[in-house]
C-alpha cells in the first residue's frame, strides 16, 4: 500500500511539473505570437476606416475576443513547430534594437503589402481567366 501511494505522488508530481511547463511555455507562445502579429492589428487600419468614430471603441472592444482566440489558437499551433527554448530565443531576439526595428518594420510592411496586392490581383485576373476558360 505505501509503495503504490509513493507511486502515485510521484506520478501527480511529475504529472504537474508536466503541467508547469506547459503552461509556461504556452505563455510564452502566446507572447510571441502577439508580438509577430502585431502587423494583423496594424492592417485593420482601412477596417477601422470603415467604422463610425462614436463606435470605433466598441467594435474594437468585440473585436477583442476574437483576436484573443486567434492567437491563443496560433500560439498552439507555433508551440507544433517551435521548442519552448526556441520560443525564449526569438523573445530575446524580438527585445533586442534589431528584433524591435523588424517588428515595426513588419507592421509597415503587411500595410504596405496588402495596398499593392490589389492592383497586383487586378493584373493577374486576365491571366488566370486566359488559362481557365
Amino acid at each position: 500500500m505505501k509503495k503504490t501511494l509513493l507511486v502515485l505522488l510521484i506520478c501527480l508530481g511529475n504529472y504537474s511539473i508536466s503541467l508547469a511547463q506547459d503552461s509556461a511555455f504556452m505563455e510564452d507562445a502566446l507572447k510571441l505570437t502577439r508580438l509577430s502579429n502585431d502587423a494583423v492589428e496594424a492592417s485593420f487600419g482601412q477596417l477601422y476606416a470603415m467604422i463610425p468614430a462614436e463606435k470605433l471603441e466598441d467594435f474594437k472592444e468585440e473585436l477583442k475576443p476574437v483576436l484573443d482566440n486567434y492567437y491563443t489558437k496560433m500560439a498552439k499551433v507555433s508551440m507544433e513547430f517551435y521548442s519552448h527554448e526556441d520560443v525564449k530565443q526569438l523573445l530575446d531576439f524580438y527585445e533586442s534594437d534589431l528584433g524591435q526595428k523588424m517588428l515595426d518594420a513588419q507592421a509597415k510592411l503587411t500595410v504596405r503589402s496588402m495596398e499593392m496586392a490589389q492592383p497586383l490581383s487586378m493584373e493577374l485576373m486576365p491571366i488566370v481567366q486566359k488559362y481557365t476558360n
